[in-house]
């Protein structure tokens, strides 16, 4: 889909300018496509399915350029994932991986007025101990510390200099990823979800925001944050 409707490896403006000098938009294909033959179609429709008519008798669209070229820059930063040595040619099996730095960083503008993600909370309203919280989820990594759901330098996983979140042993949180069968060892689950509001130990109290969390030794797991709105531009900035 994404080579097909040509957004595959699709690059922010501001990206392209900052390492070329070229000036650019992203790729519209899709963004185009997927409102055009996938979902509203070109106008608006009535629920009987005639079109609905503006004051002039005229058919109103459904969206405009302005809306494609919104659009278009959600679809920016995304590329194939890597090769298998199972696979000979490209990787196109692999759900495709976020390059970070191809990444439209500013905020789109929503069909109707107002902006994508109006209606999630700011990350910056997250209480400090968030990842504590009832409902809060973790994510099973295996022996790399590195998180899957966001984008890190292949480097942090070898970095000495990089603070690591180790749990202690009399850590709640611990005991709930550790999962301890009958022999006294850890029975790591694929995704484990908080049942009950735990209480904070060591390094866990001074945390504003958890990311990878080390349960024993070659064990990680990955914090699962809640959808939410980073600001870009702030008040007095």
């Amino acid at each position: 889909m994404a080579e097909n409707l040509s957004f595959l490896q699709s690059k922010s403006s501001a990206y392209l300018w900052q390492v070329s000098r070229i000036k650019a938009f992203a790729d519209e294909n899709f963004a185009r496509e997927i409102m055009q033959l996938f979902t509203m179609g070109i106008v608006k429709l009535n629920m009987d399915g005639t079109p609905k008519l503006d004051s002039n008798g005229d058919k109103i669209l459904a969206y405009t350029n302005d809306d494609i070229m919104s659009f278009s820059r959600a679809w920016t930063g995304f590329d194939l994932q890597g090769s298998r040595g199972n696979i000979e040619s490209t990787n196109r099996l692999d759900p495709m991986k976020i390059q970070a730095s191809w990444r439209d960083i500013f905020p789109k503008t929503a069909l109707g007025g107002g902006y994508i993600g109006d209606t999630y909370p700011l990350c910056s309203d997250f209480p400090q101990d968030h990842f504590l919280k009832m409902g809060a989820t973790y994510r099973f990594l295996g022996s790399s510390p590195l998180p899957e759901l966001m984008s890190d330098p292949i480097q942090f996983s070898t970095e000495e200099s990089i603070v690591r979140v180790v749990l202690e042993e009399h850590s709640e949180l611990k005991k709930v990823l550790c999962n301890v069968n009958k022999k006294g060892k850890c029975k790591f689950k694929t995704a484990v979800q908080l049942e009950n509001t735990l209480g904070c130990s060591g390094i866990e109290c001074e945390l504003k925001h958890l990311r990878v969390v080390q349960v024993a030794p070659g064990a990680y797991y990955e914090f699962v944050h809640p959808p939410c709105v980073q600001q870009m531009f702030y008040n007095n900035a």
